[in-house]
């Protein structure tokens, strides 16, 4: 593990970097990160690949909330954001920050997960029963698999007894038959060890599937001009191995890679109407507010 880190911060200083003209000071935040210490031990080395692949100076500002977020991208404390595809929405709506780069990790896509000796063959079959989905607000793992139900013929707000579990719990309950399905992230779910189960993974079958997900993303604020925004995207794209480098050699608070998820990532240019298909599972969750607006 630690030889794994060692290289990727050396890969990170290893590069060589243009500057720009007059140097600025910029504040960005992450989304699903609190406190300064948990911004600095898993998304520091990302800091210093940017600062250096930008010749701008940046500074963590701590977040509490995608509101809080909203707010001092509004007020102009902040200036940048990694976020979410379902926090962009919530907090596009709230302010003018603008889509920059996506983070397009590979097998970012959702299901529904069934027990294979419940007898549920159909979507239709989980009409009146509990299914489980991870805390509100999750792309994956609320969002998208009410999407998926919707999308075959299923109303999740009418149709099924919505559970909201902790994610690491979702199987748990599954097994314990507490819930007859469980929507997920599914390769999450995949890595899940299922060993020591009577029958391990063969108990088990994804119902049905969504397709690939908008992607997790850097955003820039409105007050921001778009030379600004222009130049740091181009900066990051440019550099799209060092920054992938930096991400993936933060640390958690165990010592261990925080930001495996983004292994095989690239870094690609987004708009704002990819994140559309966010907007309609706004929709079907109940939250219309967050739709896209006629």
């Amino acid at each position: 593990m630690q030889r794994i880190v060692s290289a990727l911060i050396s890969a990170i200083f290893a590069f060589s970097f243009f500057s720009t003209a007059s140097a600025k000071d910029y504040k960005i935040a992450v989304t699903d990160i609190q406190g300064m210490d948990a911004l600095i031990s898993e998304w520091g080395p990302f800091k210093v690949a940017l600062e250096k692949a930008t010749g701008h100076s940046f500074e963590f500002f701590p977040v509490t909330s995608q509101t809080a977020t909203a707010e001092a991208l509004r007020s102009e404390k902040l200036d940048f954001a990694i976020t979410g595809p379902a926090e962009y929405v919530a907090i596009n709506k709230l302010t003018n920050a603008e889509a920059m780069i996506g983070l397009a990790r590979p097998d970012y896509y959702c299901g529904i997960v069934v027990k294979n000796s419940d007898g549920i063959n159909r979507v239709n079959d989980l009409k009146g029963k509990a299914v489980s989905f991870a805390n509100p607000g999750s792309t994956s793992g609320h969002f998208c698999p009410m999407q998926v139900l919707m999308d075959h013929g299923l109303d999740p707000m009418k149709d099924i007894k919505v559970v909201h579990t902790k994610k690491n719990l979702q199987h748990t309950g599954l097994v314990r038959g507490d819930t007859q399905a469980i929507g997920v992230k599914i390769s999450s779910w995949i890595k899940y060890d299922r060993s020591k189960e009577a029958n391990g993974n063969g108990d088990y079958k994804v119902l049905a599937r969504s397709g690939d997900l908008p992607y997790d993303m850097i955003m820039g604020a409105g007050h921001l001009t778009q030379t600004e925004i222009d130049e740091v995207k181009g900066a990051i794209v440019a550099n799209e191995a060092l920054m992938v480098a930096g991400i993936l050699a933060g640390l958690d608070d165990k010592g261990e890679l925080a930001n495996d998820k983004y292994e095989g990532t690239r870094l690609l240019p987004v708009n704002d109407s990819d994140y559309d298909i966010v907007r309609d599972m706004y929709i079907t969750a109940g939250l219309p507010e967050f739709g896209i607006q006629e």
